[in-house]
């Protein structure tokens, strides 16, 4: 983030400490507990919510020449991202026009074409219809509407971004406004290289994995021996822009730059931001590392979800001793996540829907965790009210 900012930051979270308070929200917010596990609500919730709004499906990497590609799950719709000649990415549904077979039933590979496996009709990377076999028997057939049907995707700050409408625009900047763009931008994330991806897939909704990114009041508690001790539990700012937020968390070394002169680049060593772009993508910095998730509900049972980790670093480790430290980060993330946080969350998805808990309650000191909830419901009234009047 710009200098300005990182020192506007530095001194709240200072006051913060020093006055033993947080960055608080207006009230106390009641919570149902159905939006955790009532299937009707998940699947409106799901329809609405990660229907119209962007994830994170790759990084630049995994795609790197001409016909690389990944199938991927984006909201229910299975994809093709596919790297174009000219070096632009596509993003098509796996679909073959002429049965709807899948087209690609690998991960991920290099492809010069893509031939379904039923009848062999075979695309170009452009997604353009190459051959069909005995095409006498489709005599007739205009071949310029057969092609896959193509989903938006655009490259933005080293990674792939799609959704789950086709025909739409897909404007990332715009998306996530100008002044977190201006967090990005000054991040470096774009140039920095990657060293681990983890796809989980977890037997919790979605939202009690993003209760945990935005909550700061956990973190002593959950997290005793790995994370916790980096940091000042419930002290944070919660800047909120529209939809999307930048959640900042006091390490314990804030106080140590108390009076220095703040230079560019000094600020992962006191606090670490979280750029959270709705509904479920963070790009956050660690002193020595990024960390992007991207995370969205299993279409297959939304009472479940699917969490991809891009663990990235400024330049790959060579030497026997920086290997050692970048795993030693790598397993404290892995720890702190799969150990603590989600064996918490998994306790709220087994309890919840037999507790009779007539609701929840999300603290003044939650000011995350109550904005994300809120700008869920938000959109599903917005929607209902839409349907009501069409």
């Amino acid at each position: 983030m710009e200098l300005q900012t990182q020192r506007r930051l530095r001194q709240e979270l200072l006051d913060f400490i020093d006055n033993r308070s947080t960055d608080y929200a207006s009230d106390v917010m009641r919570v149902d507990p159905a939006v955790y596990y009532d299937p009707d609500y998940l699947k409106e919730e799901f329809e609405v919510v990660f229907g119209d709004n962007p994830v994170i499906v790759a990084h630049h990497s995994e795609l790197t020449e001409p016909g690389d590609f990944l199938t991927v799950d984006v909201a229910g719709t299975p994809l093709i991202v596919v790297r174009q000649d000219d070096g632009s990415v596509k993003a098509f549904a796996n679909a073959c026009r002429h049965r709807g077979a899948k087209v690609e039933l690998a991960e991920s590979g290099r492809r010069r074409m893509f031939a379904c496996p039923y009848h062999k009709w075979c695309y170009s990377r452009d997604g353009g219809i190459r051959s069909i076999p005995f095409d006498d028997g489709f005599v007739g057939l205009d071949r310029n509407e057969v092609g896959l049907v193509e989903y938006p995707a655009v490259e933005y700050a080293g990674f792939i971004w799609s959704k789950a409408k086709p025909g739409t625009e897909l404007d990332i900047p715009a998306y996530i406004g100008s002044e977190l763009e201006k967090d990005v931008v000054a991040s470096k994330v774009a140039d920095a290289k990657l060293y681990q991806k983890r796809t989980f897939h977890l037997d919790m909704n979605w939202k009690v994995v993003m209760d945990g990114f935005t909550d700061a009041y956990h973190l002593q508690f959950v997290h005793p021996e790995t994370v916790g001790p980096f940091f000042h539990t419930n002290i944070y700012k919660c800047d909120i822009y529209d939809k999307n937020w930048r959640m900042t968390v006091a390490r314990r070394g804030v106080v140590d730059f108390r009076d220095s002169d703040l230079t560019d680049g000094e600020f992962p060593k006191y606090a670490i931001a979280g750029l959270q772009f709705y509904p479920g993508n963070i790009i956050a910095r660690a002193p020595a590392h990024f960390e992007v998730w991207a995370i969205r509900p299993n279409p297959e049972d939304l009472s479940k979800c699917v969490v991809t980790l891009w663990f990235m670093v400024d330049e790959l480790p060579v030497s026997d001793k920086a290997k050692r430290f970048r795993e030693k980060n790598w397993e404290i993330v892995l720890k702190a996540v799969e150990g603590e946080d989600w064996v918490v969350a998994k306790t709220v998805t087994d309890v919840l829907p037999h507790s009779n808990v007539p609701d929840l309650f999300f603290g003044r000191n939650e000011k995350a965790t109550q904005h994300l909830h809120q700008t869920i419901a938000r959109d599903i009234e917005a929607a209902r009210a839409k349907e009501a009047t069409a």
